[in-house]
């Protein structure tokens, strides 16, 4: 599948995502107050499964919950703790696993859907700036999906980014106020840019203004067609 195949597809999975979680929201809130008047006011909701386990959290921000894996320290160490360096759970008392919003648990209690503001800081490191979106997680609370906006240097970035089972960005879908427009695909030492950006920009490595395809393979540019150097 191309690459801009997968990325209309996930386009319209998160777009799906988005109107079922809104209708969702609308129809328990509609049925909550289907007795009165009255506007429902509240600080938290916290839904639970047929077994009583904790799976959708909604609040500003959202519920404590005892099922959730991300803030239960101890279940931390044992899931994730063995796949990364000593220092890992240093560098984890810093994340931020709070939103104003909501968020899906699955049975075991990892995080799978956030939609909120902010999201959750993923759990292999802080997020570059506080992001307002929505993020999709794997069945063991990776992150692999995220769509949002973030402040940067007193502008905006809005990205879309796909990553991929090695816990990298595999795919970024990126319009930034003062940096790049366009989409950078692979990870590594081994990727392509399509797009533009300012002189010096990381992405490119040129010192000039880009405007066209790079590539890069063992983090050696192969291919350059910039037609910004050429106007």
């Amino acid at each position: 599948m191309a690459n801009g195949e997968r990325l209309t597809r996930s386009i319209r999975w998160l777009q799906v995502y988005a109107a079922l979680m809104t209708v969702a929201l609308v129809v328990l809130f509609v049925r909550s107050g289907a007795a009165t008047d009255d506007i429902i006011r509240a600080q938290g909701l916290v839904i639970e499964d047929a077994g009583g386990r904790e799976r959708i959290l909604i609040g500003a921000p959202i519920p404590q919950a005892s099922d959730r894996v991300r803030t239960d320290e101890a279940r931390v160490r044992e899931v994730w703790g063995p796949g990364f360096p000593d220092v890992y759970m240093d560098f984890y008392q810093d994340y931020n696993h709070e939103t104003n919003g909501m968020l899906i648990l699955s049975e075991e209690g990892f995080d799978r859907l956030v939609v909120g503001d902010p999201v959750p800081d993923p759990n292999i490191g802080q997020r570059i700036a506080p992001s307002t979106g929505m993020v999709i997680n794997d069945a063991n609370g990776f992150e692999r999906m995220g769509y949002g906006v973030k402040p940067m240097d007193g502008n905006y970035r809005v990205s879309l980014g796909l990553d991929t089972d090695r816990i990298q960005e595999g795919l970024i879908l990126i319009l930034d106020d003062n940096g790049p427009h366009g989409v950078l695909v692979g990870s590594g030492p081994d990727r392509v840019f399509l797009g533009t950006a300012p002189a010096g920009h990381a992405w490119t490595g040129l010192s000039e203004e880009f405007q066209g395809l790079l590539v890069r393979r063992d983090g050696e540019t192969v291919h350059t067609l910039n037609l910004a150097a050429d106007n």
